[in-house]
């Protein structure tokens, strides 16, 4: 029998582009139905696409720090990665990414992740989509 181990299942995945949007979107339509529910298939693809391509200029290479960081462009706000606070320890690459999650997670970014909720326009999400589209 062949086992495959999390750290191979995860260069897998991020190792084909295509199958890790599926991943992501799989995740969201376990732990967010309302959301699969609400967008049209090609613009969620889209929307997961971007996130990646988001998540990947902080160095975040872990599949399920990718499911996290997708997952609160909708829970906090699509541009939650703006908050300086934020922004600074998802930059800080010397940590891996689930370190960095942790720290965010604390006491301390409580006030940096209500300050992230004003990055809710809605041009977060389309302006780049029109910019994308033929």
């Amino acid at each position: 029998m062949l086992v495959i181990g999390e750290a191979q299942l995860n260069r897998m995945v991020l190792a084909d582009r295509a199958l890790l949007v599926r991943d992501v979107q799989d995740h969201l339509t376990r732990y967010r139905p309302s959301i699969v529910a609400a967008y049209p298939a090609g613009y969620l693809r889209w929307v997961i696409g971007d996130s990646l391509d988001i998540a990947s200029r902080f160095g975040i290479d872990d599949v399920r720090m990718l499911r996290v960081f997708v997952r609160l462009r909708w829970d906090i706000a699509p541009g939650f990665y703006k908050q300086p606070d934020i922004a600074a320890v998802l930059s800080n690459t010397a940590l891996p990414a689930s370190e960095r999650f942790a720290v965010l997670g604390g006491d301390r970014y409580a006030d940096a992740w209500n300050d992230a909720c004003r990055f809710d326009s809605p041009a977060e999400w389309r302006e780049r989509y029109w910019q994308d589209s033929p």
